[in-house]
């Protein structure tokens, strides 16, 4: 019997959906429907991902098996960490290695890098001499650069060409990428002199000299360049693809926009997850290693609420001899605290796009001071009236103003100042930010208004 699959849907973003799902864990039990190799072929390469990451450890080694065969290895990239892993161990680093030369040399290179150590070295030793002694000089840039993300196939052509010459070098060469969306000119030493659109050499007739039609402005990227800034430099100047040159100033690669699209989903996601104390492995690792990842930021938060609870044992006495004030002082600390994690998603935002650096921010400081000052006002009022109508406590009416104005103007300015001076010192603004922060706020918050209240209750 014909087992019912689903149809492939052209203005669907993804065809994993749970009649797919169904029909996998049914090949799976061994009831393999006589189309499901011709279903999975169908398949794009991030929907096989997504359908590999929507299977538990033992689902995925079975499945595959029965598809090793004909699976498709640019899925590899799409897998979180843990299970890439897993599925490389499943299939074996000799066959990896083996389909390693059917990718393009940038995803070949990010899918050996992204592995443990020790598979690394098991597929290298099965690659090419060639193979590996690329894949070593691209390792010996920086991590992050330029160099580890570029795409090595590219056309390069001399400026005495013609048009005609150039169609003839594509149309015969191997060494040409198969998606590329402009040709560089380049002179003897191989340094890039001018680019050219293909559009223009689709328009322009077969004698046309290269030198007549190249278009000599244009941006290349040093291969030791940071990702970040080349994701920078791309959206800046809406770049499509650009060379990449070495030290001496030979074109060595070619960046495009897809390749720049990866770096900011990547970068924008790690620094989200950062935030939070997570890596993009957390949902498909093992619950133990969930766990030990997670511990060193929940020690982190320990130490903020020590702090915290040690400010509050410290005034215990004003506490229990007004206890409104228990209530009343966790406003004043979180408060602050999400005014600050506000000015520092901005101040983060503002470094990571080189608005922020540099000379030292007052500009920023003195908006976001005034910005905190403004809020803290309107808030201040409103908790006054909350205070002397509900509490009926006219007395902390007056202090809570106070306290809450000056935690909010501390933390719009420690908002700027410490994603700031973090990044000065070499640290990730997005990761440490955000704990000094609220405990600061906390601190602050806490001590200021029980201090306050011991001085005038």
């Amino acid at each position: 019997m014909k087992a019912n699959t689903p149809q492939n849907n052209e203005n669907e973003i993804s065809i994993v959906n749970q009649e797919l799902m169904s029909l996998v864990k049914d090949a799976i039990d061994g009831n393999i429907p006589t189309d499901f190799e011709d279903h999975i072929k169908s398949l794009e390469y991030a929907d096989l991902a997504l359908l590999i990451e929507n299977l538990n450890a033992h689902q995925r080694g079975i499945f595959i098996s029965i598809i090793k065969a004909y699976f498709n290895y640019d899925s590899l990239l799409e897998l979180s960490d843990h299970v890439l892993h897993e599925v490389v161990e499943f299939l074996g680093t000799a066959e990896v290695a083996k389909h390693l030369s059917e990718m393009d040399s940038d995803d070949a290179f990010r899918l050996i890098d992204e592995l443990p150590q020790e598979e690394q070295d098991e597929i290298l030793g099965k690659i090419s001499a060639s193979q590996r002694a690329t894949y070593e000089k691209l390792a010996s840039y920086p991590e992050d650069s330029a160099a580890r993300m570029m795409q090595q196939e590219f056309v390069a052509v001399p400026s005495f060409w013609k048009i005609k010459d150039v169609w003839k070098y594509i149309q015969k060469s191997r060494d040409v990428p198969e998606q590329f969306y402009e040709i560089y000119v380049v002179d003897p030493k191989h340094t890039v002199v001018g680019v050219i659109f293909n559009s223009t050499i689709l328009k322009n007739p077969a004698e046309s000299k290269v030198s007549d039609i190249m278009k000599e402005e244009f941006r290349s990227i040093p291969a030791n360049m940071d990702q970040e800034e080349v994701a920078q430099i791309f959206q800046h100047y809406d770049l499509i693809s650009a060379p990449v040159v070495d030290e001496s100033g030979r074109v060595i690669g070619m960046i495009t926009g897809d390749d720049v699209v990866d770096v900011i989903e990547e970068e924008a996601e790690r620094d989200i997850l950062q935030m939070a104390g997570v890596s993009e492995t957390d949902y498909n690792a093992p619950f133990y290693i969930t766990s030990s990842r997670r511990v060193g930021w929940l020690i982190v938060t320990l130490v903020n609420a020590l702090l915290g609870a040690a400010v509050i044992d410290h005034y215990h006495a004003t506490i229990e001899s007004k206890g409104s004030l228990a209530a009343l002082m966790t406003i004043v600390a979180a408060m602050g605290g999400a005014n600050g994690m506000q000015v520092v998603a901005v101040s983060v935002r503002a470094i990571a796009s080189r608005i922020l650096g540099g000379t030292t921010p007052w500009k920023p400081i003195i908006k976001e001071s005034l910005v905190g000052l403004m809020n803290a006002l309107v808030f201040s009022a409103i908790l006054v009236l909350i205070v002397v109508f509900w509490f009926k406590e006219p007395s902390i009416a007056i202090i809570i103003p106070i306290c809450l104005i000056f935690n909010m103007c501390w933390a719009s300015l420690a908002g700027v100042m410490i994603p700031y001076l973090v990044e000065k010192l070499g640290f990730d603004p997005a990761v440490s930010s955000g704990p000094l922060l609220t405990a600061s706020t906390d601190v602050i918050g806490f001590a200021s208004f029980l201090g306050l209240a011991t001085l005038l209750i």
